[in-house]
């Protein structure tokens, strides 16, 4: 008898600790991440926002504090899992080559506007509101050695448009 209870116990405290740890998701909330629409979420603390720089709009002298990423590691990680960004702040992906690039929002949680630009920091393509968590290719139609990364609306509330100019 005292078997059966200690395996009985054993195995609460195992299943307790998968749903504790998140490897056992029963939620039904859409807007929470679970395994059925994001497998690499589990147990990954939200990444903090580096200020690694300025980036100005030329047209309009806007300015936008940048995290610069320019390594295969962070690009792979991008803005992935986190929750918030100021909408003062960007992601800047610096390539070493120009060609036509596709992004996408697996594992992100904010919705974005995408900006693809030349190697002359123009803005070549501007991909508006992109959905959170989708997989869907999001193209640049033409060739980019830089993306740039913001809240989504941003450049419809700051009159950005393609052809613009940036520095940084």
């Amino acid at each position: 008898m005292k078997k059966i209870v200690v395996i009985i116990l054993v195995i609460i405290l195992i299943f307790g600790g998968l749903i504790s740890t998140g490897i056992l998701n029963f939620s039904k909330n859409s807007d929470e991440p679970t395994a059925e629409n994001s497998t690499d979420n589990l147990a990954v603390e939200e990444p903090q926002f580096k200020q690694e720089g300025e980036l100005t709009f030329l047209k309009n002298q806007e300015k936008l504090t940048i995290e610069i990423v320019d390594n295969e590691a962070e690009t792979t990680q991008g803005l992935m899992f986190r929750r918030t960004m100021p909408d003062s702040c960007g992601m800047v992906f610096i390539f070493t080559d120009s060609q036509p690039r596709s992004f996408w929002m697996k594992n992100t949680h904010l919705p974005l506007d995408i900006l693809y630009l030349d190697e002359s920091k123009k803005i070549v393509t501007i991909q508006a509101n992109r959905t959170p968590f989708s997989e869907e290719a999001i193209p640049s139609f033409e060739n980019a050695k830089y993306v740039l990364e913001v809240n989504a609306g941003y450049c419809k509330r700051k009159g950005i448009e393609k052809g613009d100019v940036v520095k940084w």
